[in-house]
């Protein structure tokens, strides 16, 4: 996180971080040094330590800010007059989630944590963390508003928004993280018809 730091400071740590990410990516976690690090992103040993104690600190770092921007789980609760303006947002949602998460980079850098996820507790709760709770926190607090508005029934935000975020969920791992080859998002059809699915089922009728 770059909270507390200076405008130098934060442009250093995402050198850091840049250089770190791409390390990774080519040479695998295991396979990359903090001495390879300092010497991607033309720093000393000492300002590197400065930002990142530990390898696992820079995955970490990358993980979650490369997460942050794709599920938008401190977005502020946007103002909803009809069922229309919610199904609007959870397909802009839906389709910022799936195609940012299927993006080669952000592919590649998954199935690397995943890697290594399973060996490091610390990093799993990360992961956790910073990919399907901050998507279902928001998905949760805009399904939340709405039934407050009386727009829609849904008494139980987490599991509706496990039922809406599943099945797009399942073209991202089973489509994207497990597949090899090419990878292509949903089209907008199929979100479109995951979300009206949903919709229906919880929509209040006038």
């Amino acid at each position: 996180m770059t909270a507390g730091l200076s405008e130098r400071q934060s442009a250093k740590r995402e050198q850091i971080a840049t250089a770190a990410r791409k390390l990774f990516l080519e040479q695998g976690y295991a396979g990359t040094s903090m001495d390879a690090v300092s010497a991607e992103a033309s720093v000393s040993k000492q300002t590197l330590y400065t930002y990142f104690p530990a390898k696992l600190d820079l995955l970490k770092a990358i993980l979650e800010e490369e997460i942050a921007s794709i599920s938008g789980a401190e977005a502020t609760i946007p103002d909803l007059k009809s069922v229309d303006d919610l199904r609007n947002l959870f397909l802009g949602f839906a389709t910022q989630l799936s195609g940012m998460l299927l993006q080669a980079d952000t592919i590649a850098l998954i199935r690397l944590t995943l890697g290594e996820a399973f060996r490091m507790p610390e990093l799993r709760e990360t992961l956790r963390n910073a990919l399907p709770v901050r998507a279902l926190q928001r998905f949760a607090a805009l399904i939340a508003h709405a039934d407050q508005l009386g727009l829609i029934a849904a008494p139980d935000p987490d599991l509706a928004a496990r039922m809406l975020l599943g099945p797009i969920m399942t073209y991202v791992a089973i489509d994207g993280f497990l597949i090899t080859g090419d990878v292509t998002p949903p089209s907008p059809e199929k979100l479109e018809r995951i979300v009206d699915y949903f919709l229906s089922m919880v929509a209040v009728t006038p």
